[in-house]
Order: C-alpha cells, then structure tokens, then sequence
C-alpha cells in the first residue's frame, strides 16, 4: 500500500510565506532594533525562532492521532483551559498600549486570543459533527454552545481586542453555515450580533477614533489618518516590482507597526504589486488545497476542522491586507506567517499541521478503501493466499 504523503501544494505555499516573512520582519525592524536594543537582528533572530517552533508545530501536529481531539471532554476541556488564561490576563497580563492582551515569558510574549480560536474550531466541529439535527433546537442544540463562546468572546472584547472577537466570530460562522443550523436561527444570531458590535464600538473611544479616522483619515492626513496614509504611501511607491528588499523609507519611522501589523505595506514597498500579488495568491493556494482536504476528510468531524482551521488562516489574511489597503477600519489584525509576532506563528504552526494530518489520514483512507474493495472481489482460494502471506 502507497505510503500516504503530505500536501506537496500546501506545504510550499506555507515555506514561501515563511521565508518571505523572516525576509520582511528583519527588513521592516532591522532600525528599530538597532536604535532600540543595539541589534539589527533583535526582532529577526526572534522571529527565526518562532519560525522554527512554527515548522515544529507542523511536525507534531501532522503526526499525532486525531482521534486524541474527538476524546470526550478533550475539546471543551481545552476551551476552558483558554478562559482560564484569558481570565488572568486581567491579573497577570502586560498593558502594552492600552490593552491586555499578552503574558510576558521574559524570552518572549504570549497571546491567548491566538490560540484559543485553534480550540473553539475544534469545541465547535466535535458539536457539529455530533448533534446533527439537533441543531434545529435553538434551546437545547446551539444556545448552550454560544454561551460558551461568549465566555471567550467577553474578556477578549475587555482587553480590549475588537479585531481578535470579530475574527473569531467570522470563523465560527463559517462553521456554522455548513452545519444543520436552522438559516433563520443563523439570522437571528447576526440581527442581535450587529447592534451588540455598534454599541461597543460607540461606547470605546479608542475603537471609535479607528472607525472616524477611516472615514475622514483623506482629509487629515497627518492626524487620525496618519498611519493608514503612510502605508498607502508605501504601496504606492512599490509600483509594480518594488524599489527592492531592504529599500523601505516607510520603515524610517514614517509608518509606524511596519514590522507587526502592517508589514504588508512594507512587502508592497520593497517587492510591488507583483510580490503582494504572489503572497494573496499564495494564501488563496492555502484556501484551494484547505478547502479540497476538508472535501476528502474522513468524518464530518476532520471537515469542519479543516474548513475552520483554512479560514483562520485566509481570513486574517485576507482582512490584514484590507486594513493595509484602506478598505476597512484597523483592526489589530496581523499577517499570518508574515506579520512580527510568535503567538500568530504558533497559531499557524497548530493549524496547518491538523489541515496536513487530515489530509494524510484521508489519503491513506483512500487507499484502504481501493484495497478493500479489490481484496472483496478476490475468489475465496486468493484472499486466503493473500491473506496468508500479509499474515
């Protein structure tokens, strides 16, 4: 029988846009990190490290048995576990620039928010895959499981981190949608979900200067539009095949988060609108191939994580590059494999590992199945030969 192998697609798709993030973090941070800490390489070196403890993630995840994640209690245990560590970040956790949102390890910072929506896939595919029809019941099928995600949601939305509980809920919508939720509890969700996010962001003045300086950030440029401006700026100046790596005047303090949130406007600079092309194409490759796994999983299960786990990585993809872009308010939202941060790569690491996993599990699956199917239409005196000598 065929050994079965990894996602050759996906996996490239995954090493180029680990690479090219290593490339832009030290291109984006290298003056920062000299004037801050006497090191070109301080934020790269990290970033290198994550690197590495994200192609580790890979390794396990894409080995271990998947049927450790459907063992009863498993996922709920890991959703509390979260809460717990989102809990303590009002006790525990660092104020950097107003929020709480990490732990600090002294060698680096922790992010619970990132990871606790590796768990909510996993708490809400075990539901999914189980309840089946009794989804129809809003009482008794979905309330309970949505007041567990407000339990999530809550602290992160104190922190506060609006961009993290609007991401969470896009994928768990996603989920959802696939699911044997009733379409109209779904609408419900979404009426009720609308006026809730309106009045949080009205009631933030933090978040609502986001929301009125995308709106007027044309007509001040220098004020609440600043940074949004200077990263149009650095696209803008890329042209078509960028001015080179490592070229970037947006950098020299003109836009500020270059190497974290907004590394995206630092790849537009240096490598153009081809190089921006190729890293949204790549992501869209990770959509295609999540997409086909989720397609050939083995049980319903492996399906909705492989749907939620490729729509954490697409979608903050594919939101980070609309803040960049000025299509929409910023929202805090990094650039996976490319944006600063191992947290995010951690994230990446867990998630593409289970998407590599369910597909080797699907094409051994496979094989079995056409091995089964050739051994049942053996006459007797063959199978028993055959039988015989695999014995």
């Amino acid at each position: 029988m065929p050994k079965s192998k990894n996602d050759i697609l996906l996996v490239v798709a995954v090493t180029l846009l680990l690479i090219t993030g290593i490339i832009m973090v030290f291109s984006a941070s290298a003056l920062m990190a000299h004037e801050r800490y006497g090191s070109l390489l301080y934020y790269s070196r990290k970033q290198i490290l994550w690197g590495f403890i994200c192609i580790l993630a890979i390794f396990i995840f894409s080995r271990i048995n998947l049927k450790i994640l459907t063992t009863k209690g498993i996922p709920l245990a890991l959703v509390l576990l979260h809460i717990t560590f989102l809990i303590g970040l009002f006790f525990w956790g660092d104020m950097v620039n107003g929020a709480r949102r990490w732990y600090n390890l002294g060698i680096g910072s922790f992010q619970p928010s990132e990871l606790v929506k590796i768990a909510l896939i996993i708490y809400f595919a075990d539901i999914f895959s189980r309840k089946g029809d009794l989804l129809h019941d809003w009482k008794k099928g979905l309330l309970p499981h949505l007041t567990l995600l407000l339990l999530v949601l809550v602290p992160i939305l104190l922190e506060p981190d609006l961009g993290t509980v609007v991401m969470i809920t896009l994928i768990i919508s996603t989920m959802v949608l696939l699911s044997n939720v009733r379409m109209k509890h779904i609408l419900a969700g979404i009426f009720l979900a609308l006026p809730i996010l309106l009045i949080k962001v009205r009631s933030s003045s933090f978040q609502l200067d986001r929301v009125t300086s995308w709106l007027a950030n044309i007509s001040n440029p220098l004020g609440s539009g600043y940074q949004i401006k200077q990263s149009l700026i650095g696209l803008g100046s890329g042209g078509l095949i960028g001015s080179g790596i490592g070229t970037s005047k947006q950098k020299f303090y003109f836009l500020p988060e270059s190497h974290t949130d907004f590394v995206f406007a630092i790849v537009g600079e240096e490598i153009g609108f081809i190089g921006t092309t190729v890293v949204l194409l790549l992501f869209l490759l990770i959509l295609w191939r999540g997409i086909s796994i989720a397609k050939r999983a083995n049980n319903a299960f492996l399906q909705y994580c492989a749907v939620g786990l490729t729509m954490s990585l697409v979608l903050y993809a594919l939101i980070n590059a609309a803040v960049v872009t000025m299509l929409i308010p910023t929202t805090g939202v990094p650039m996976p494999f490319l944006s600063y941060g191992g947290s995010s790569l951690l994230s990446v690491g867990i998630a593409v590992g289970i998407l590599i996993n369910i597909s080797r599990n699907a094409q051994q699956s496979f094989f079995e199945n056409g091995y089964n199917r050739v051994h049942s239409k053996l006459p007797d005196s063959q199978r028993a030969i055959i039988m015989t000598r695999e014995s």
